[in-house]
């Protein structure tokens, strides 16, 4: 049940690539998860928002840029993840902005923010969902 929010400049990324990379930043998640992608019940619960900032407004070493860096955040249950899982999904966030976004010449393109909320922490609709629920509504298999 992870929750993803890219952060980028107004214009930074066209509809068809934005399309693209909320789609495999969400893949990648379910995949650090152990969710099986085709499975409904997992992508039901992949939330995903992309917020754009005003030109000028992204500043870097106390300057405005006009091409800053995302900023790319992964909210999930804690022990959703783990020092593996974790590894592999910020490669994998890398490669899927480095593909859609670019690289940058000699400064980072992205930073990636890895969040975990507490056991007893994630709820919506008037109740607390804990892990093994989750896990259980996204058809991910205990390892």
């Amino acid at each position: 049940m992870p929750l993803i929010q890219v952060t980028a400049p107004k214009g930074a990324l066209n509809q068809q690539d934005r399309d693209a990379m909320m789609s495999r930043l969400s893949n990648a998640v379910l995949r650090a998860e152990g969710a099986p992608l085709e499975d409904d019940g997992a992508q039901s619960l992949v939330w995903a928002h992309y917020f754009e900032l005003p030109q000028g407004t992204s500043y870097v070493g106390g300057k405005a840029l006009d091409n800053p860096p995302l900023r790319i955040a992964v909210t999930t249950p804690e022990g959703a993840l783990n020092d593996g899982t974790r590894k592999s999904l910020v490669e994998e966030i890398g490669s899927i902005v480095d593909e859609i976004y670019g690289q940058f010449d000699g400064r980072l393109n992205h930073w990636a923010m890895l969040y975990e909320v507490m056991e007893g922490g994630w709820a919506g609709g008037g109740q607390i969902f804990p892990l093994a629920g989750i896990q259980a509504a996204m058809n991910i298999k205990a390892a």
